[in-house]
């Protein structure tokens, strides 16, 4: 049975703000009744007034939802009267449910059960205008019960509902106890009803649900009492008449209201948990840092550098999309929208490496050359660096000597192999380097995979160049939108397309490894879904990281197949420290370093992040 929350005592002119706090109703037509739950704990004496807390599910927010509310609901006020426990349904409560509507043809009587273990009892009482109705419950045990209720007409059910409720010792004295409150919505028969969970919330695990009519949900929604103005959608993973698996929103913590609906959003049956913090493991160990702040730093022209613009000394990144290192600590950037390419060194000092700030294609000196939105970077053993020059539709090559060659292409937009110098591409944009030493291209807008080997031959290693996801040989393969490419240490290629992670074998053959949908979630790879894939790299221990760009998070795939997420989370953000409070806005490119550690082209500022692990 889930822990709920306790909320402060209320007196009685507060019951219909409790209704709408805690059960999301509103002035709807018995067509759209619903299940709500308070807790057992709310059960509290109202003889001391206390003015009600706003952080609840509002009314407003569950229609912003496309969520029909119910108003029905049955109010109890209990009484302890010796051994026995009664029920009291005040007189405006009896009169609401007997009169008729157009939509509603008021009921004749209401049945309360309570039932725990082998105790059963079920009570009724004469419904009659402008008087309360009184429930009486013989001797039952102390514990937690399960309160039930149906409402009917006749032989004709028209709503039922279930709760629980905690039940105390009884005195067996003649004297009357305090009063309690307690809440229990009903539901028109065969909308979705929701009960307690069989599972107890668990932080990264799918939550068990339990009810009746669950076949029929569409929309799991969470909502945290800390933010009730950010309602999350759960990710349904199996449901049926009686149970519903849903995979809660990463990223809730404290009182959490669950609601569920069908198509038409009728049915909003809520449950209310106290979510769990999440406990200390693994990725406790790795903390974000901040390594160029887009904000705050500037680039300086090298010295001796001659500018199209006259007086100009510093110039800001504007955007990241590629990033390198070389073996003395230096990274290089690739600015898209300043068609330039940035070095960053280990002191932290930025300054622009290569191109003018113009868009175009001139080789020749690096303060002279000019790209067209440079994308993916990747620095040669050799010594230098390859830039996927999008724009142009070209690979590019700057030499430490900081001069500027075409490398591959026409730099005219096409398909062709052959030799490097006749090639054409179409927008490539991330490189990787295959162990015998060939260079591959994500040929975006071509949808294909190129090799450039060794000797300068220019192949097409998979894809038709027709948009699809296809897997089989490379030359029947389909590709999406190929983006960020890396290579393990098989010789096998791994392939972020979209929300898809696939891999191309040494063998040649693509295969789609995570889930068609795009989505979240994490544990085996044929299970685990992705977002937007925008950033691969492996480490030294084989653990490839992937940066799930719209999801805000880095995650990564363990040699032994699972899923994890290690950083990031809904909430969009500019926030260091522990990698569980750590968040990111559009974690883009990514690069291992030899000391383990994760460098992460983060689009939102831009700048770099760097997630390492904390050495005690």
């Amino acid at each position: 049975m889930p822990r709920r929350a306790s909320p402060a005592p209320l007196s009685l002119p507060a019951l219909s703000a409790l209704v709408l706090a805690l059960s999301a109703c509103g002035e709807l037509s018995s067509s759209n009744l619903s299940p709500s739950v308070v807790s057992p704990s709310a059960l509290q004496p109202v003889s001391t007034p206390t003015p009600l807390a706003p952080a609840a599910l509002t009314l407003e927010q569950a229609r912003q939802s496309g969520l029909a509310v119910p108003n029905n609901r049955i109010v109890l006020l209990l009484q302890e009267q010796g051994s026995d426990l009664v029920a009291q349904l005040p007189a405006s409560e009896v009169d609401r449910w007997l009169a008729r509507t157009p939509t509603w043809p008021g009921v004749e009587g209401i049945d309360l059960s309570i039932t725990l273990g082998s105790y059963r009892q079920t009570a009724n009482a004469p419904l009659r205008l402008g008087q309360p109705a009184t429930f009486t419950f013989t001797n039952p045990p102390a514990g937690e019960a399960e309160l039930s209720a149906i409402a009917y007409r006749g032989s004709t059910t028209l709503a039922q509902g279930k709760g629980s409720l905690t039940l105390s010792a009884r005195s067996g004295s003649a004297d009357s106890s305090s009063r309690r409150l307690s809440l229990l919505v009903l539901s028109e028969v065969g909308v979705p009803l929701l009960h307690a969970g069989a599972g107890v919330p668990a932080p990264g695990q799918p939550l068990l649900l339990s009810g009746e009519n669950l076949e029929r949900v569409e929309s799991v929604l969470f909502a945290s009492a800390a933010n009730p103005e950010r309602i999350l959608r759960g990710e349904i993973r199996s449901r049926s008449r009686n149970s519903l698996t849903v995979m809660p929103p990463a990223s809730l913590s404290g009182t959490v209201w669950v609601a569920v609906a069908d198509a038409e959003g009728q049915g909003l049956g809520t449950w209310i948990y106290e979510w769990p913090t999440p406990t200390p493991t693994a990725a406790s160990g790795w903390r974000v840092e901040t390594l160029l702040d887009g904000r705050t730093a500037a680039a300086a022209k090298p010295e001796g550098s001659s500018s199209d613009n006259e007086g100009e000394a510093r110039i800001s990144l504007q955007q990241i999309g590629g990033i390198a290192a070389d073996p003395e600590g230096f990274f290089y950037l690739a600015d898209p929208a300043q068609h330039r390419i940035f070095r960053l060194s280990p002191e932290g000092e930025l300054e622009v490496w290569a191109g003018s700030g113009k868009a175009g294609h001139r080789d020749g000196v690096a303060e002279q050359a000019q790209f067209h939105s440079p994308q993916g970077l990747l620095w040669d053993p050799k010594g230098g660096l390859w830039v996927a020059d999008s724009g142009n539709h070209c690979l590019r090559y700057i030499s430490r000597q900081r001069r500027v060659s075409t490398f591959a292409g026409t730099c005219s937009a096409g398909h062709r192999d052959g030799e490097r110098d006749e090639a054409q591409f179409r927008e490539p944009f991330g490189l990787a380097l295959g162990l015998d030493g060939s260079l591959y291209v994500a040929d975006r807008a071509n949808r294909r995979i190129r090799r450039i080997t060794p000797t300068g031959k220019v192949t097409t290693a998979a894809g038709t160049g027709q948009p699809g996801s296809a897997d089989g040989p490379a030359e029947q393969a389909q590709l999406l939108e190929p983006t960020a490419l890396a290579v393990d240490k098989a010789g096998n290629l791994w392939i972020a397309d979209r929300h898809r992670l696939r891999r191309l074998s040494a063998n040649g053959h693509l295969t789609t490894l995570s889930q068609a949908e795009a989505g979240y979630r994490d544990g085996p790879l044929a299970e685990s879904r992705f977002q937007t894939l925008a950033g691969l790299a492996f480490d030294s221990a084989g653990v490839l990281w992937l940066a799930d760009q719209d999801n805000r998070r880095i995650r990564r795939l363990q040699p032994s197949g699972q899923v994890s997420t290690l950083a990031g989370g809904d909430e969009p953000g500019w926030q260091d420290g522990p990698v569980v409070s750590a968040r990111f806005q559009r974690p883009g490119s990514l690069l291992a370093l030899p000391d383990g550690s994760l460098v992460v082209a983060d689009a939102g500022l831009p700048g770099l992040r760097r997630l390492s692990r904390v050495v005690p």
